[in-house]
């Protein structure tokens, strides 16, 4: 499926999330996971990525807010919804936040988790994974510029060594693949993440 501007797929998938989103919302906040869940659609059109590529990975963020308990159920209502397709993509793209037993990793151990599971992962799985980084990347620009370094843990709750080795690990992984990602995604994702690692690596970081 392309994208040829508007898309009611891609609508559904906007409703969806904003019908089984399990937490508060601000309008004005910029960290609004609705608003992310948006802006990450837009990346991955912005990058021509398939109808079924964008549904996805709005779905993924949805899933990704989830608690634990939640999560079987909401994998079943998105299979009945989207269809086995998407509900597989959304699956192998959700962020690993718990193991097997169902207790919840630690930020560095999850992507770890991530890394293993992105080297083997479909290339629609990975362009997922690119396309919220870029817009993580891009939040933590944001709030490091206006407000300082030390911002950059509202975006991810770890220390500046483990957002650069998670940048460069992350950054390993998909330059391994780059014959099935999208060029321009990786470039991207690139750009961005050299940019917070700047500012992460500096005097101030």
């Amino acid at each position: 499926m392309q994208t040829h501007g508007y898309s009611d797929s891609i609508h559904h998938a906007l409703a969806f999330c904003a019908k089984h989103h399990p937490g508060p919302v601000s309008r004005y906040d910029h960290h609004n996971p609705l608003l992310g869940t948006a802006i990450v659609a837009v990346i991955l059109s912005r990058h021509q990525a398939d109808d079924a590529t964008i549904v996805s990975g709005i779905l993924k963020q949805l899933v990704d807010a989830c608690p634990q308990p939640r999560r079987t159920e909401l994998q079943q209502s998105i299979t009945l919804r989207f269809g086995g397709l998407i509900a597989a993509a959304v699956d192998a793209a959700a962020e690993p936040r718990f193991d097997p037993l169902g207790r919840e990793r630690t930020w560095k151990a999850a992507r770890s988790e991530a890394l293993a599971r992105l080297s083997e992962a479909s290339a629609r799985v990975a362009e997922i994974w690119m396309a919220t980084e870029i817009h993580t990347c891009g939040r933590a620009l944001t709030d490091i510029r206006r407000l300082g370094v030390e911002y950059a843990r509202s975006v991810a709750p770890a220390p500046p060594e483990e957002l650069l080795w998670w940048h460069r690990a992350l950054l390993e992984v998909l330059e391994t693949r780059v014959s099935d990602c999208r060029a321009t995604l990786l470039a991207e994702l690139r750009q961005l993440s050299r940019e917070v690692s700047v500012f992460l690596s500096g005097p101030h970081g």
